[in-house]
């Protein structure tokens, strides 16, 4: 198992792709014009710069307010009814990045999937690790803070049950730290030499995944 940059890793895996993104606005925590002024620093807006990619979201006024500032790759779509969204082609990699947390019933989204991958489609699966050390110690200090919208939360274990009773096939598994982690200075560059010895404990989950065919 390995320990990435989740931003970097998905950017080198996603250059020169036709990339699909869910929840690709990010921010979920903010204010609409905090998240249109955010926009820039996205995971989505980075893709956008090398990859043919489009985005789903069900922020729809946020996708209006990006609309108007010329950002058109971007559609209105709920992650677990993709039988509804109007895109009828595959493409090469299709990125889950923290949202599945966000689902009531991440099975229909991982049911939905199937109508956008071909034989070599591969899905890169991100999600906060209940394992993860640092949430550990924030629980049991008093100061562990959940996601407002997060309903459930992943280990490496159910998360392969859950896949595997959906088909999908685990091409790899390894976790990640976020961009934010890095503005710890020290105390990130302390943790990040003790998960790459331990990635098991690293603080999100990163799979890459594909349908069994």
């Amino acid at each position: 198992m390995n320990y990435y940059s989740r931003n970097d890793q998905i950017l080198k895996l996603a250059e020169n792709m036709a990339v699909l993104h869910l929840g690709a606005v990010g921010f979920t925590d903010l204010k609409t014009e905090e998240r249109v002024k955010n926009f820039p620093s996205t995971l989505h807006a980075r893709i956008s710069r090398i990859a043919d990619v489009t985005g789903v979201d069900y922020s729809s006024t946020v996708i209006e307010e990006l609309k108007k500032i010329g950002i058109r790759n971007l559609i209105f779509g709920n992650a677990e009814r993709l039988e509804e969204l109007e895109l009828n082609r595959t493409f090469d990699l299709i990125v889950v990045g923290d949202l599945i947390e966000h689902l009531a019933n991440p099975g229909l989204m991982l049911q939905g999937l199937g109508r956008f991958c071909h034989k070599d489609t591969q899905i890169i699966i991100t999600t906060p690790n209940a394992f993860g050390l640092a949430g550990m110690i924030r629980y049991l200090t008093g100061h562990f803070r959940e996601g407002e919208e997060h309903v459930m939360c992943f280990n490496i274990y159910n998360i392969r049950n859950l896949l595997n009773r959906y088909r999908f096939q685990v091409i790899s598994e390894a976790t990640c730290h976020q961009d934010k982690a890095a503005s710890l200075g020290l105390l990130f560059r302390m943790g990040k030499g003790i998960f790459r010895l331990f990635p098991r404990l690293g603080g999100t989950l990163f799979l890459v995944v594909r349908p069994y065919y």
